[in-house]
């Protein structure tokens, strides 16, 4: 049930808003996790039934974490929960990618091609339910008090097809002593549409571009339309994903619950680790928290450190797909943080900080060309045509419609923004001297917004199919 549809938007919304706070304090956690298990069961019924066994089996592990005193039966039982996890993942997200790149053997040994649907959300799921275990082993937390409260942490649904990832020791408290009030409600729907202005209103509209440029031969791309092109899928994942977050927080917040931020500015990045202190936050924390920490972090001799920052971005890149481009592209930027690790952090703040944005901005956009291409051939005809000023190429331009070009800009200029301290300065004064005109914003974004909904052919989010 996607976010922007009128189902979801105009029904399934309002109803589990108007019931959430209309419950009983102690009967809506419950209810939330029937609305939530419902939501998924939605597009997924045959998974939603597996991750409810799977979490069953997972609080189970957890138990015997607890109860075993020894620390090599502490450790078993915790590798054992956590391969069970990576199991399902691997099998759901990976099998097909493992097949055709051993197609050849596999072949001859006469074992057909498996046909395995991907869940939605099962990268988010299954980490998610990796910080339950690895938080209760570390003695962070303890366990869920109830089956109901830890299925309410994996199935919660403004977070689930795509985040932010969670901690269970973050949330814990929360669902405990799960309060609302109405300025959560009011501050929730506020940070809502935001996130669906950001998405119908620019992200989808700049689609149209990227989708267009993307589809076309590499061979006949001239210079300035990749870049167009570069540029319109880079203000789109942004603008996507950031929308996407901003809505999963304003759901959250209207139910009661407070999720961490997932963003912070990313396109103001000084260097690669400055981006990736700013872009998908929660996936960050999570890699440098349960592999990075554990497999020795910066306490080791710096060959070391460059290994382990590898091996994290290559997991990174796989997490995002089972597809050589996303490999490569986990490597890309894992070479330029470990530059930033090794020397770089030491030139950036020598250069202007305008020059730093800038010299960052183009290579992650180089780097969005490999996660957006369908194929290593098509990056590298791309990124040759990026590369080539002198090449017109066979294709004409895209002729840019009026709304799209005004999208396009309008993303680049909010992506160098220092929105930050001016959205929060704003929405204070807003609500202390213009409740009015703040009501107003609020009702003209989302008539604009519900009115694209109805009229636009349904783009779902990028970060779905992770």
């Amino acid at each position: 049930m996607p976010f922007n549809s009128p189902v979801f938007l105009f029904l399934f919304i309002p109803l589990v808003i108007a019931l959430n706070a209309a419950l009983p304090a102690g009967w809506r956690n419950a209810f939330l996790v029937v609305a939530s298990i419902f939501f998924y069961a939605w597009g997924e019924p045959v998974f939603a039934l597996v991750a409810i066994a799977s979490s069953l089996i997972d609080m189970v592990f957890a138990e015997a974490i607890v109860r075993s005193r020894q620390p090599r039966l502490r450790k078993l039982w915790l590798t054992l929960g956590v391969s069970t996890n990576l199991g399902l993942l691997i099998y759901c997200k990976y099998t097909g990618f493992l097949f055709d790149n051993l197609h050849a053997l596999l072949v001859t040994m006469d074992v057909p091609r498996p046909e395995v649907i991907l869940p939605l959300g099962i990268s988010f799921i299954v980490f998610e339910k990796i910080t339950y275990l690895v938080d209760v082993y570390r003695g962070v937390c303890g366990t869920a008090r109830s089956i109901r409260d830890y299925l309410l942490f994996v199935f919660l649904f403004p977070k689930l097809l795509a985040g932010p990832i969670l901690k269970f020791h973050e949330m814990k408290g929360q669902i405990e002593h799960h309060r609302l009030t109405l300025n959560d409600v009011e501050e929730g729907a506020f940070r809502f549409l935001q996130g669906l202005a950001k998405k119908v209103l620019i992200a989808d509209q700049v689609a149209v571009l990227a989708d267009q440029i993307f589809a076309m031969p590499t061979n006949e791309l001239g210079f300035a339309t990749a870049w167009l092109g570069a540029l319109a899928f880079t203000v789109q994942i942004y603008f996507d994903f950031s929308g996407y977050t901003d809505m999963a927080i304003g759901l959250a917040r209207m139910l009661g619950f407070r999720l961490r931020e997932n963003f912070n500015q990313p396109y103001l990045a000084v260097g690669f680790a400055d981006f990736w202190r700013r872009w998908h936050i929660s996936l960050s924390t999570f890699i440098r928290d349960y592999l990075y920490v554990p497999l020795g972090g910066n306490r080791v001799p710096p060959w070391r450190v460059y290994l382990n920052l590898w091996i994290c971005f290559l997991a990174s890149g796989l997490w995002h797909g089972a597809s050589w481009t996303f490999v490569i592209w986990g490597a890309f930027h894992g070479l330029f943080v470990s530059a930033d690790h090794f020397g770089m952090k030491r030139v950036w703040p020598l250069l202007p900080r305008v020059a730093g944005i800038a010299i960052t901005f183009l290579l992650v956009v180089v780097g969005w060309v490999l996660f957006r291409s369908v194929s290593l051939a098509q990056a590298g005809g791309f990124l040759a045509a990026m590369a080539s000023p002198w090449t017109d190429g066979t294709a004409p331009l895209p002729r840019l419609q009026l709304d799209t070009a005004l999208c396009l800009a309008a993303g680049l200029v909010l992506s160098f923004l220092p929105l930050g301290p001016m959205q929060h300065l704003g929405r204070r004064v807003l609500a202390r001297a213009l409740p009015v005109a703040q009501q107003l914003v609020m009702l003209c974004f989302a008539i604009w917004a519900f009115g694209r909904v109805f009229t636009e052919t349904f783009k779902p989010f990028i970060y779905f199919r992770f």
